[in-house]
C-alpha cells in the first residue's frame, strides 16, 4: 500500500512539473505585440521624430510617445485658443498628440508617461527643448513667447 502511495504521488510529481512553454508563449506573444505598436511611417519619417531617434537613440514608438508627452503638457499649461492656433500653424503638433500609444496620456503626469514608454525622467529634459524648437520653427512669431510659457511651466 505504501509503495503503491508512493509511486502514485511520484507521477503526479513528475507531470506536475512538465511544463509546456511553446503554449504559454502563444498565449503571450499576443500580448507582446499590443505593447509595442507599429508607429505610422508617415510619422517616422517627421523631421522631429527622425531627429529625436537618431540624436537620442530612441525607438519611432518612444519618440512619438514623448513628444506627444512633452505636447499634451505644455497644451495644459495653454488657453485653449492658443493651442488651437498651434494646431492651424502646425498640424503636426495635433498628429503627433494623437499618436501617443494607447492609454499612455493617461497614466497620470509627463514622468509616468514616459516611464510607460520605457524612458526614465531624464529623457523629458532632452525632449523638450527638440519639441519647442519644432513647433516654434513651424509657428507665427507670436507663438515664440506663449510656446516658451508654456514649456516653461
Amino acid at each position: 500500500m505504501r509503495s503503491f502511495a508512493l509511486a502514485s504521488l511520484l507521477l503526479l510529481i513528475s507531470n506536475a512539473n512538465a511544463f509546456d512553454f511553446g503554449s504559454v508563449m502563444q498565449t503571450v506573444a499576443p500580448v507582446t505585440q499590443v505593447l509595442t505598436p507599429v508607429v505610422d511611417e508617415k510619422l517616422t519619417s517627421n523631421p522631429l521624430i527622425k531627429n529625436i531617434t537618431s540624436t537620442l537613440g530612441v525607438t519611432p514608438t518612444q519618440a512619438v510617445g514623448g513628444t506627444a508627452a512633452i505636447i499634451n503638457d505644455a497644451k495644459g499649461n495653454m488657453k485653449p485658443a492658443d493651442f488651437t492656433t498651434l494646431t492651424k500653424q502646425v498640424p503636426q503638433a495635433k498628429t503627433l498628440l494623437s499618436a501617443a500609444p494607447a492609454g499612455m496620456l493617461g497614466v497620470g503626469d509627463v514622468t509616468s508617461q514616459f516611464s510607460f514608454l520605457g524612458m526614465d525622467a531624464s529623457m523629458i529634459e532632452k525632449f523638450s527643448p527638440m519639441v519647442l524648437q519644432y513647433l516654434q520653427d513651424g509657428a507665427k512669431p507670436s507663438m515664440d513667447k506663449i510656446l516658451a510659457a508654456a514649456f516653461a511651466q
